[in-house]
């Protein structure tokens, strides 16, 4: 492991996680966005099948890594080093949810880039509101 590494830190994480499973749904509806974006997490999604802290923890920093563009303020998400004893302290299940927040910014940073981006935009919409989790306001912001 890296003497430092860097974790995703969410100024509310249940919103982040709501918002995240919201557009994978809003994307799954629009068939090329969504395997393009199936595409690209796919190594999360067997690195969580392992249930392996560290290889869970080595694709994580692969992520961070190559797809900065993903780790957005705007998101509610923004990186900070951490060190050794952060991963040893940091459990299976909080890694986990980490990447699976990943796969939600896959999925967003590919529904922003596609044709179909007012239809997923509208179905999200319609998802954060049922959800009863995010005000009108912040659903508008979130869709800027």
């Amino acid at each position: 492991m890296e003497q430092y590494a860097q974790n995703i830190m969410c100024t509310d994480e249940e919103k982040v996680i709501t918002y995240c499973k919201n557009i994978i749904k809003a994307v799954e509806k629009t068939r090329d966005v969504a395997a393009q974006s199936k595409l690209k997490s796919r190594k999360i999604k067997d690195a969580l099948q392992t249930k392996d802290k560290q290889t869970m923890w080595n694709v994580l920093q692969e992520y961070i890594h190559k797809h900065p563009e993903l780790f957005t303020m705007a998101n509610g998400v923004q990186l900070r080093r951490v060190d050794e004893d952060f991963y040893r302290n940091v459990s299976e299940k909080d890694v986990a949810r980490q990447l699976e927040i990943v796969i939600g910014l896959i999925y967003l940073n590919e529904a922003k880039h596609c044709v179909a981006k007012e239809t997923i935009k509208a179905c999200f919409k319609k998802l954060l509101k049922q959800s009863g989790v995010f005000s009108e306001h912040e659903i508008e912001v979130l869709l800027l």
